[in-house]
């Protein structure tokens, strides 16, 4: 059985992505509308359905689309339509708080990952979901591990947990091109040193491997301490400084880096399980890509939270709390092993409730030779709190993305 840790516990199979999600809410003319600094809202069913609006910020469509579409398609009383659009992750906050500058909200639900969450908190643009809506909701203690758990209490109440992954960082390579792959940070330092150009990370505020490498360091370099980038991460800081004299440039997101790698660009690249398998399913990334572990290995779990901005009305909150809750549901979660998850967020569900095509998928692309045990081994970490997160990014572009190369 995969096991799921929290702390320095060990860690199950997992996946990342990172995503936002919005709802038009077409409600009666002249209804309620949230938005008021501690306002709690009562939601209000729809007296006819409205139109849901996914705004993507990370490619979570790729992998929930399915589940939103069922969701639609269970609820015609609620849903008329969804409309997808995608935004990149950084801009996701600028474009909620231009909605409510504007006195219009149309982004009702938005799901991202830790970063994204970070960004809303700091600017203060989500309406507190638990301990307002826990009735709307399923009950979380019966829906998450101790893993999960530790993640949806990072939210503080802002977000529920909708996708759960250990993520990484693995070290993905070329074995025709890098015949012994780096196993240490020291040695990958020495590896890009001596290949200048072929290693490099993408930007870590859009980027769940690049953040994932960030986070990780401090564990590996013994930084005092990690969970705090300003003032306990000299070492971090001064290793990321001088491998950036090695790297050509920082692509701003992975798409851009794993098109790199699977060209033959770089030669070495972090990425995270779900990047893994999915780049080599859809033809990224050649199909003899290998992975790599850390000797000292450290995994830096991630989530998808769903997120209610301030300014919705009543009634498209009525449909993102059902939206939450169906998410959650068992036979929902398990649709996620057809996209290349290797966990869910619901405890509940394993890989034996996946799909035929799940389990095709996971027995061709899901290295289950190398995952199983690769991904019970080392030490697991939660990321830093999504404040923290945004503070890493400030410093990350200031004191290295702006030095690239030297």
């Amino acid at each position: 059985m995969i096991r799921r840790g929290t702390g320095r516990g060990r860690l199950g199979l997992g996946l990342a992505a990172v995503v936002v999600l919005g709802l038009v809410g077409c409600g009666a003319p002249g209804a309620q509308q949230a938005g008021g600094a501690d306002e709690v809202v009562t939601p209000v069913k729809p007296a006819s359905p409205i139109t849901l609006t996914l705004l993507d910020g990370a490619g979570n469509v790729t992998v929930n689309r399915a589940i939103y579409d069922n969701f639609a398609k269970a609820h015609p009383e609620l849903v008329s339509s969804i409309n997808y659009q995608s935004a990149p992750a950084p801009d996701v906050a600028g474009k909620v708080r231009a909605q409510q500058l504007a006195g219009t909200v149309d982004i009702t639900v938005v799901v991202g990952g830790t970063d994204v969450m970070g960004a809303a908190r700091t600017e203060n643009l989500m309406m507190p979901l638990l301990p307002n809506y826990a009735a709307s909701l399923p009950d979380l203690s019966q829906v998450f591990d101790a893993s999960g758990t530790e993640l949806q209490e990072m939210a503080g109440g802002f977000g529920i947990v909708n996708r759960y992954n250990p993520a990484g960082p693995l070290l993905a390579y070329h074995p025709d091109q890098v015949a012994q792959p780096p196993t240490t940070p020291d040695a990958l330092l020495a590896w890009a040193r001596e290949n200048p150009g072929r290693f490099t990370y993408a930007q870590p505020p859009n980027s769940g491997p690049g953040r994932t490498f960030m986070m990780s360091l401090p564990y590996m370099l013994g930084d005092s301490d990690p969970s705090d980038p300003e003032n306990g991460w000299s070492k971090t800081w001064a290793y990321l400084r001088e491998l950036g004299k090695y790297v050509s440039s920082y692509p701003p997101s992975s798409t851009i880096m794993n098109q790199q790698f699977g060209s033959g660009q770089l030669q070495v690249i972090p990425t995270i399980v779900s990047m893994d398998i999915n780049s080599r399913r859809d033809g990224t990334w050649a199909p003899t890509a290998q992975v790599g572990l850390f000797t000292d290995q450290k995994w830096i779990t991630d989530a998808h939270y769903m997120m209610v901005p301030k300014g919705v009305t009543p009634e498209a909150l009525y449909v993102a709390l059902e939206l939450m809750k169906w998410t959650l549901q068992p036979d929902q979660q398990a649709l996620t092993y057809a996209t290349g998850s290797l966990t869910t967020a619901n405890k509940n569900v394993t890989a034996a409730d996946a799909s035929p095509e799940g389990r095709a998928l996971l027995q061709q692309w899901g290295r289950p030779d190398f995952y199983p045990q690769a991904l019970t081994s080392g030490e697991t970490h939660a990321p830093l709190a999504p404040e923290k997160q945004v503070q890493a990014f400030e410093i990350w572009q200031r004191e290295v993305g702006s030095h690239v190369g030297n």
